[in-house]
């Protein structure tokens, strides 16, 4: 599956692993406080709470809450102006003239599988289009947004008046799809039609990998499929996961504990936060 898809795929997972299973949730000893890493699942149902209480414990203990973005800070016109400055291509060209003949019909035929309707996606640049389609195709199961964790947990800690940082700006993390290559935007495209025609199906193997603790399963349903899109891997991923583990390691020499909150898939696999903060001689301990 693609980035954006396997992100959101941890759906229900963290929400229902056994008891006594690992939970997505490490713990960092700072030199004079602690860090909490949580991964985070973007899109939810209103049935999947409430959270783990040792989630909402370490929400509770935190005196700043960091995630990829301040969502507390992002307003509706910066949406709009990011999406005209970087999901609109610069040369005029609709989605289907950028992603080519063959591509596009490819595309049509997946889109009527999952009733997806692209043109109105027309406008936009393969890289967008393929966001949309994940939060349509995610919709359509009656998962949404609103209810992921980073927005609840927004919200929540704007009614107790805590502290909301951002790892990065929308400008930033919308910018790394933006950049890709013509090539691997079309390629993100296309798999992310082929992936949610299949989203419905997988959805069972990873919740069923998660309760049964397979982390293995977990890294190959995951991260394998990202092996031959080596540059949305690196962009989306690697380079992502390098800046924050830098944001990590300084937050170790705060008297403050924090809870950071970012998708599951940075901490998973080879190139995990927490395989990064080791390489720096920073220990995680996986909580229960």
């Amino acid at each position: 599956m693609t980035t954006i898809l396997r992100i959101a795929c941890l759906l229900t997972a963290l929400l229902t692993s056994a008891a006594g299973a690992a939970l997505p949730l490490w713990e960092i000893e700072g030199t004079a406080n602690r860090i909490r890493l949580l991964g985070s699942v973007h899109f939810l149902r209103a049935g999947d709470y409430p959270l783990p209480a040792a989630i909402e414990e370490a929400y509770r203990q935190a005196d700043v809450i960091v995630m990829e973005l301040d969502l507390n800070a992002i307003r509706p016109t910066d949406l709009q102006r990011v999406q005209q400055e970087l999901a609109v291509d610069p040369r005029g060209r609709n989605l289907r003239e950028i992603v080519g003949a063959t591509a596009w019909r490819r595309a049509t035929g997946l889109a009527q599988t999952i009733d997806i309707d692209l043109a109105m996606l027309q406008p936009f640049e393969p890289w967008f289009a393929a966001l949309q389609i994940t939060q349509l195709r995610l919709l359509q199961l009656g998962f949404d947004g609103s209810f992921g964790v980073d927005l609840q947990i927004s919200r929540q800690a704007r009614v107790d008046g805590k502290p909301v940082r951002g790892l990065e700006t929308l400008d930033e993390q919308l910018g790394a799809l933006d950049a890709l290559t013509a090539t691997a935007q079309q390629r993100f495209f296309v798999q992310t039609l082929e992936d949610a025609a299949a989203l419905e199906d997988e959805l069972t193997e990873i919740v069923t990998a998660w309760r049964n603790g397979d982390i293995g399963a977990l890294n190959t349903l995951l991260l394998d499929g990202l092996a031959d899109q080596p540059e949305v891997y690196d962009r989306i991923l690697v380079r992502r996961n390098r800046r924050w583990t830098r944001a990590i390691i300084d937050m170790t020499d705060d008297a403050r504990d924090y809870l950071v909150i970012v998708g599951t898939l940075h901490l998973i696999g080879e190139d995990s936060v927490q395989r990064m903060l080791g390489e720096s001689g920073i220990r995680t301990r996986q909580l229960h």
